[in-house]
């Protein structure tokens, strides 16, 4: 597969976690595969395609310090080891995605492994698999998203079995495997609106919008377009106009501006940036702002500062990713 970014995390029985994140260049991205896609060595937890990104990633994992986690993250109990984590902004590009690995401790073997939305009730697909030469389980999770970023929270539960590691398997109702090409719409649509998903595919020509009642749900934040062999129907649109009305009434003051994180100006000057491109892409490495945010205080909408910030991440990647500084 292409990945554009990944995160990867290697846990410990200590609670100690290490924690790498690598970004490929726009023009470059990273094509990698899962542990168990190939039977040759590799850097845990992918195959790596490009020699270069191997070299990379070897390099950058082995410099990761370990960070000792929080009770309130880690904790074991009678021989079970609990891990919870939240990961809220992980770059998602148009088109591709983003990859997450929490790498398990050697010979530890999952009980419930669960990815969640932190913004509503849904659970996303994983990958969970038994990388045999490193003697760890790792569980993978591909990040889309149409906002520019990707959050969810993770709870993991394993036990320590290093008689029964070489023919342990996992999978729940939330795993695929290399076989499953087709994803059941069930797992792919939130709960409240299943039903409308239903009628639509039944015989049933009762028009979609009369179902609705009360608070829209997510589905009905944007207009939803549902097309099968012989019908198509667009529902969602009413609430979304009612919401889109409301909320510009009551539109909230702009939260002041956070002092700068990181200083790039150094950077930026290496390339010909537009004052616009300058604007958005400090606010985003340096300030650490998130694109809705930014689009909040920018008074843009989030696809035009998408647009700057990426037309401002090529011109920096130009000639700069191999000398050592940040890409975007």
């Amino acid at each position: 597969m292409f990945a554009n970014s990944l995160v990867v995390e290697q846990l410990e029985y200590d609670g100690s976690l290490r924690v790498f994140q690598m970004q490929g260049l726009p023009d470059r991205p990273l094509a990698i595969a899962f542990a168990d896609e190939l039977d040759q060595p590799h850097a845990s937890p992918f195959h790596f395609l490009d020699g270069d990104y191997k070299d990379i990633f070897e390099k950058g994992f082995a410099k990761c310090n370990a960070l000792k986690l929080a009770a309130s993250n880690f904790d074991v109990a009678n021989g079970e080891y609990r891990y919870r984590t939240l990961w809220k902004g992980i770059p998602t590009y148009p088109n591709s995605l983003s990859c997450y690995a929490l790498l398990f401790p050697e010979f530890a073997v999952p009980l419930q492994i669960h990815f969640g939305d932190p913004h509503s009730d849904r659970e996303y697909l994983k990958s969970v698999v038994r990388d045999t030469r490193h003697k760890r389980f790792v569980a993978y999770l591909e990040c889309r998203s149409k906002c520019g970023s990707f959050d969810f929270v993770l709870e993991a539960r394993f036990g320590r079995d290093e008689n029964n590691f070489q023919s342990a398997k996992y999978k729940d109702d939330y795993t695929a495997g290399l076989s499953e090409k087709i994803r059941s719409y069930q797992r792919l649509v939130p709960k409240d609106s299943l039903p409308v998903v239903k009628k639509f595919l039944s015989a049933n020509r009762e028009p979609l919008q009369s179902m609705f009642s009360g608070t829209p749900s997510q589905l009905d934040v944007t207009p939803v377009t549902l097309i099968a062999a012989n019908r198509v129907a667009v529902f969602g649109e009413s609430a979304y106009q009612s919401s889109a009305h409301s909320g510009s009434k009551k539109r909230k003051t702009p939260r002041r501006l956070p002092e700068k994180q990181e200083d790039y100006s150094q950077l930026f000057n290496t390339a010909p940036l537009t004052e616009k491109q300058l604007e958005v892409i400090s606010l985003r490495l340096e300030h650490g702002l998130g694109f809705s945010e930014i689009a909040e205080h920018l008074k843009l909408s989030r696809k035009t500062v998408y647009e700057h910030y990426h037309a401002a991440a090529r011109k920096l990647n130009q000639g700069k990713y191999k000398r050592g500084q940040k890409p975007d």
